[in-house]
């Protein structure tokens, strides 16, 4: 039990500290991850999901690293790349901390493994939601000010 909880949060704190000192070129190797998918804009389902409702009561690892920008800063056109490309590396960094979790086999019986990936699942994937979901927020504001 001791082992799995030590193991989670080494895995959580290190790969976010890799993904947040990794050369911008790494992070654009997944370009495809980041691109935004036609169901996400037109059925709106971040709304159906009610992220704006729950979004804020995750924690977000950027006051911890002391790095990064808050969705706010979409009103300035002069931060969104650096917006663009904050979401891009914590999306990337939950679905790299997700994909450990077979590691978990190796010292647990399959139960516990398969706890382990569930576990991997719930935690990461609201995470990523926030993520698309201020990418599709920022895509419609961009929208609305070049159509002007």
């Amino acid at each position: 039990m001791v082992v799995n909880v030590v193991a989670w949060l080494c895995i959580h704190l290190g790969v976010s500290s890799f993904v947040s000192l990794a050369p911008e070129a790494f992070v654009k190797a997944f370009a495809g991850l980041y691109r935004v998918k036609r169901w996400e804009t037109r059925a709106k389902i971040y709304e159906r999901l009610g992220v704006k409702k729950w979004k804020d009561r995750i924690p977000e690892a950027r006051r911890w690293f002391r790095k990064g920008k808050t969705a706010a800063h979409l009103r300035n056109p002069s931060q969104w790349d650096l917006f663009e490309k904050q979401t891009n590396r914590s999306e990337l960094s939950h679905w790299l901390q997700m994909f450990a979790a077979p590691f978990f086999f190796l010292f647990n019986p399959p139960w516990a493994g398969w706890i382990m990936v569930a576990y991997a699942i719930s935690f990461n994937l609201p995470f990523i939601i926030v993520q698309r979901y201020n990418r599709v927020r920022m895509m419609r504001v961009k929208e609305r000010v070049f159509s002007r």
